[in-house]
């Protein structure tokens, strides 16, 4: 269920840079002294009163990921439909297992609700979205509204009930989802939804329940707009069918609309879509609503062609007109008004300001479309921006390339993304740090993320076809002209970290060290992590991070791992973080990154003989 980060990137920039907030309230803590995803930010539109509606948004990112930060409401320009908008963080599925997520969610509300006043918030008229493990928790805000169960912590005084909901592609129903043909692979131990419920949907029958919006029913549920592509791969539309029957029978406000052609996100920029919940929003959070008889519809329409929601991106002049308070040509940190995280991203340079040359239409500083060319050449490599295709008689694979500004040659690394990342998600994130440290990043995407229908863990992971990939994309490097070919190395993170650790193993005098987040070693053979006797092969220097309280991988794992590289002298360090999860590649960012292109530039120079 992970969100297009790259599609968003290449839509942000337009509401990030015109949207009229009068006021950013950022990362104000909903629990007091709480965990720090326990977090929201609050945008207040310009002409905000003590009547302004709120619509709540919930990140998706298979309860793993994701991030408040640009938010889909603040991209589509709600603020100037005189909407406040709050974007949420909650604890993910590594830091501990549902019903955490929900309870944050709906703390969240409660705080909200109990500090409408201060921020001129109309608590009667609070509407959520989220799309895809936000539309599952979006719906189960809606339907959960009376379950005090999930009410926990502060502001019990506050109602945690909301008055409309939009689910996009959200699940609905964890075991129809688990055991529908071509899913059930979602039904493994590593999926992400065994992952939130801290074991399989079969191990955890009564959590799994617990989890779904539908069970929590009851007649006075508020409206839901629920929208899902039928060509939705990673959550199938059958879920969506499922509550609207559920609302329907009910006798609940649910319009159900599918998107012929869709997938999961793409093809959701159709014109009439965003109108379609602006219609729905004005409806049931008008401020003098009138009576709605009940209704359950289902509409469909066809997928778009387009990849942008909101059209052609303003020009620099446009955009100085909004933020350049002081006309100086150039806008600084502190005048942005929108998400400091964007504005890090657009300042391509670090130097504080953004200028004409970094516009996204004039400069390849800022994200590419994460998309491959169409069409894969004949044979050998094509490299479009910063994503590549490459094809040798039937093989095909792709992924992104990112190179520091010179001719090099330079030091490589190459990325591997874990369950449910891809090279233009994970990839291109972890390239941009190590960019900065002057390293040419390569990243493709390996095929574990589309398993076919009945795979076990057995065929993710540190399996021939990733083994593959792996080495090709060490072949690319060692041809291209700005690489130092004696200077490879290789980083993964979890599943990703089961592929680097083999890699290491199968090219012992190929790579000068590697670095592993959230992974290690089985003792046996025939898992997604490599074995004992796989990693007793290895001898290339390792840097290995985990966090305390991992439950996806083990710290016993990767302490596994460390023994073997003892017993052969193998040069090793591991750090582990006291009370973190498994996301300690996110978390723990601004010190594993740093540290990595240290351990490095360490070994770069590291005799061959090893």
């Amino acid at each position: 269920m992970p969100m297009n980060f790259l599609l968003l990137l290449s839509i942000v920039f337009l509401a990030v840079w015109s949207h009229a907030a009068a006021a950013v309230h950022k990362n104000l803590a909903y629990v007091k002294d709480g965990h720090e995803r326990q977090t929201l930010d609050l945008y207040l539109p310009e002409k905000s009163n003590v009547s302004t509606p709120l619509i709540i948004w919930i990140h998706g990112g298979a309860w793993q990921g994701g991030s408040k930060e640009g938010a889909l409401p603040l991209r589509q320009g709600w603020l100037d439909q005189g909407y406040a908008i709050a974007s949420i963080n909650y604890r993910l599925s590594g830091h501990a297992v549902f019903p955490a997520q929900i309870q944050d969610c709906k703390a969240a509300i409660r705080w909200l609700r109990a500090h409408a006043a201060q921020y001129r918030l109309d608590p009667q008229r609070f509407g959520v979205w989220g799309s895809s493990a936000g539309g599952h928790l979006a719906a189960l805000v809606g339907t959960s509204g009376d379950e005090k169960t999930l009410d926990v912590g502060e502001n019990l005084d506050q109602s945690s009930r909301v008055q409309a909901v939009c689910d996009y592609y959200g699940p609905t129903d964890f075991h129809a989802f688990v055991t529908r043909p071509g899913y059930e692979n979602h039904a493994n131990p590593s999926s992400p939804e065994s992952l939130l419920l801290g074991g399989t949907v079969q191990e955890k029958p009564e959590l799994a329940k617990a989890a779904n919006p539908i069970p929590y029913i009851t007649p006075d549920d508020p409206p839901f707009l629920v929208v899902h592509g039928n060509q939705d791969t990673v959550v199938p539309l059958q879920q969506s069918e499922l509550l609207f029957q559920a609302l329907k029978s009910a006798n609940r406000s649910v319009r159900f609309h599918t998107i012929e052609g869709a997938g999961h996100g793409p093809g959701f920029n159709g014109p009439e879509i965003l109108p379609m919940v602006q219609e729905f929003f004005a409806l049931h959070l008008a401020k003098q609503k009138n009576a709605v008889k009940p209704v359950a519809i289902s509409t469909s329409s066809k997928a778009s062609g387009s990849s942008n929601e909101m059209g052609a991106l303003p020009t620099f002049e446009q955009i100085l007109a909004r933020h350049d308070q002081n006309r100086d040509g150039k806008i600084s940190r502190e005048e942005f008004r929108g998400p400091q995280g964007m504005f890090v991203r657009f300042d391509s340079n670090k130097d504080g300001f953004v200028t004409r040359d970094e516009h996204p239409g004039k400069t390849a500083s800022l994200p590419a479309s994460p998309q491959p060319p169409a069409t894969a050449p004949a044979h050998g490599l094509v490299l479009t921006g910063d994503t590549w295709i490459w094809r040798d008689g039937d093989f095909v694979m792709n992924g992104i390339l990112m190179k520091p500004a010179g001719k090099g040659p330079f030091p490589a690394v190459l990325i591997s993304h874990g369950m449910g990342g891809s090279a233009g998600s994970f990839g291109r994130q972890k390239a941009r740090m190590l960019v900065e440290q002057g390293f040419v990043c390569i990243a493709p995407d390996y095929t574990h993320t589309r398993a076919a229908p009945g795979d076990a863990a057995t065929s993710a992971g540190a399996r021939p076809e990733n083994i593959r990939r792996a080495k090709t994309c060490l072949d690319l490097l060692t041809k291209m002209p700005e690489v130092d070919a004696k200077r490879l190395f290789a980083y993964g993170h979890s599943m990703g970290g089961f592929v680097t650790i083999a890699l290491a193993a199968d090219q012992p005098d190929r790579l000068k060290a590697v670095a592993i987040t959230g992974s290690g070693i089985t003792p046996q053979e025939g898992m997604a992590a490599p074995s004992k006797t796989t990693a007793a092969k290895v001898r290339t220097p390792f840097l290995i991070f985990h966090g305390a309280n991992d439950s996806v991988v083990r710290p016993e794992q990767s302490a596994a791992l460390v023994e073997i590289l003892a017993q052969q002298h193998v040069p090793h360090e591991r750090i582990v973080f006291p009370g973190e999860g498994h996301p300690i590649d996110q978390t723990q960012a601004q010190k594993v990154f740093p540290a990595i292109a240290d351990w490095f530039r360490k070994h770069a120079n590291a005799s061959a003989e090893k």
